[in-house]
């Protein structure tokens, strides 16, 4: 397994995991047709992130396994500017389900962390992910919560903060 400076060209691959990632981890909990959406969404989706990687717009590393991409981080400066504390966020994080709970999060998470600027950072989950408790175990602390639609459905999103200087609960977890 490889981590690496996400470019231009793993946009595809970015996509393809994000699109996986989205139908297993809320398989049962977003509507389904929302998730069958996304493969047709993919890419655009994908354009998207290869302009934004190319811009300099988000940065991002991506985890290879013998050069497939099966997990990403993607980063920046947060994006609404309501929380000072917090000027760092995680824009997505999705690993391969094959590929899960082999510490490849974890080393994503962290070589963001370590490419941002000591500043807070902000993370946006689901309140019904399973995955959460990653979060948690690095003292992420629910800062804030808002509604968001799939479709006809609301879902609670919740916001995880690790304030300037505790970047290390993340580092060291």
């Amino acid at each position: 397994m490889l981590i690496r400076k996400a470019e231009p060209k793993d946009a595809y691959g970015i996509a393809r995991v994000r699109v996986n990632g989205w139908r297993t981890t809320y398989r049962g909990i977003v509507p389904t047709d929302f998730l069958l959406k996304l493969g047709s969404n993919a890419i655009e989706w994908s354009e998207k992130v290869r302009s934004a990687l190319a811009k300099r717009e988000v940065e991002g590393f991506v985890a290879t396994v013998e050069e497939e991409i099966v997990g990403f981080v993607l980063y920046g400066e947060e994006r609404t500017g309501d929380y000072p504390d917090h000027r760092n966020e995680i824009y997505a994080i999705y690993i391969l389900e094959d590929h899960q709970r082999n510490g490849i999060g974890s080393l994503l998470l962290e070589r963001a962390v370590q490419a941002m600027s000591n500043h807070g950072l902000i993370i946006w989950a689901l309140e019904l992910n399973p995955y959460r408790t990653f979060y948690e175990r690095r003292d992420g602390q629910v800062i804030d919560a808002k509604e968001r639609l799939f479709g006809e459905l609301a879902l609670r999103e919740v916001a995880y903060g690790w304030t300037k200087g505790n970047h290390d609960a993340i580092v060291g977890a």
